[in-house]
């Protein structure tokens, strides 16, 4: 007996547009605006790549600097040449920088935290009178910077990670003294210690909130150590792929993205999934002391970096990938 599906076949669903939606995966279908047959394939991590973005204004590096998202970036201060200690601030809105209000004070090698309308500027060094290491703590309320808490001790290259009410910094080095250790919660007024760091770094990256923090990378370490944080202790999880210092991070504790770095200078991006560090694809542009902004390792930005560079760069993972149907 004859039945349907073995005079006519299958039917084909027929679409004006692709599908963007996960739960398509393994849809075959006719697009009839293109007039081809397609299928949807699984996205991911895996699949992210890193596409050309609006230049800076002021090429800069940007050492642990950068706070909000990849549609809604910030970042401050930084080296401009010939070797300045910046105070231009710039905000991204997913496809250009635009001019901000500037820092108080200019700094190179100062951390940065939060959103775009309500980030840190933190320590870092100047190259003007006083010169030297800052312990300043700076508030960006969207529009204009006004003073915070100062650090507890000044250092330029530390990392955080977090918000302006409840950030995270550590790592870094001062004035005649090594790399450290130590960790500082801040509140919105005042910083307070935290559990140290195992291992004392200067260079490193960050990515998540003060109770749930990754600290990666890093100089005067194994420059591949990455230590997880749960609000009180940071215990060593598994390493980078490829060790470096003065990489760019952002994201979460379960969901990072680490990118750039020397030495030499690389382009080398790596995607953490909360237990280990998997390698995807790379940046155009090969470049250190790199800012960088995102939620999570599927929409990240990043920006400047050494040899001074207006370069942005944006990382984005799709959620499904379309295929076209080829008689090959």
């Amino acid at each position: 007996m004859a039945t349907y599906k073995g005079t006519k076949g299958f039917t084909v669903q027929v679409l004006t547009s692709d599908p963007t939606s996960e739960s398509t995966v393994g849809l075959l279908f006719f697009n009839s605006t293109d007039n081809e047959f397609k299928y949807v394939r699984p996205g991911g991590i895996s699949a992210g790549t890193w596409a050309s973005g609006g230049n800076l204004n002021q090429g800069r590096t940007l050492q642990a600097n950068g706070a909000g998202t990849q549609t809604a970036g910030l970042v401050a201060g930084g080296e401009t040449p010939p070797g300045a200690a910046g105070t231009q601030s710039e905000e991204y809105n997913g496809t250009a920088w635009s001019e901000g209000n500037d820092l108080p004070v200019g700094v190179i090698g100062n951390a940065g935290a939060g959103i775009q309308t309500a980030a840190l500027s933190i320590s870092g060094v100047n190259d003007s009178p006083p010169i030297g290491y800052r312990a300043d703590t700076f508030h960006y309320n969207g529009t204009s910077w006004s003073e915070g808490g100062d650090t507890p001790g000044a250092r330029q290259s530390g990392a955080a990670c977090g918000l302006l009410t409840a950030a995270l910094w550590h790592g870094g080095t001062g004035p005649g003294s090594p790399n450290t250790a130590n960790v500082f919660q801040y509140n919105g007024t005042a910083w307070t210690e935290a559990g140290d760091l195992n291992t004392a770094r200067t260079g490193h990256a960050a990515s998540g909130i003060v109770t749930a923090a990754l600290a990666f990378g890093g100089e005067d370490s194994p420059r591949a150590l990455t230590e997880a944080y749960d609000g009180t202790s940071w215990t060593e999880v598994n390493d980078l792929n490829t060790g470096r210092v003065s990489l760019g991070g952002v994201g979460t504790q379960t969901s990072s993205l680490a990118f750039g770095g020397s030495p030499p200078n690389t382009v080398n991006t790596e995607s953490w999934d909360g237990t280990s560090w998997t390698e995807v694809n790379n940046l155009a542009t090969a470049r250190r002391l790199i800012g960088g902004t995102g939620a999570n390792s599927t929409a990240a930005q990043s920006c400047g970096g050494s040899p001074n560079t207006a370069t942005t760069e944006e990382f984005t993972a799709p959620d499904v990938i379309i295929k076209t149907v080829t008689d090959s």
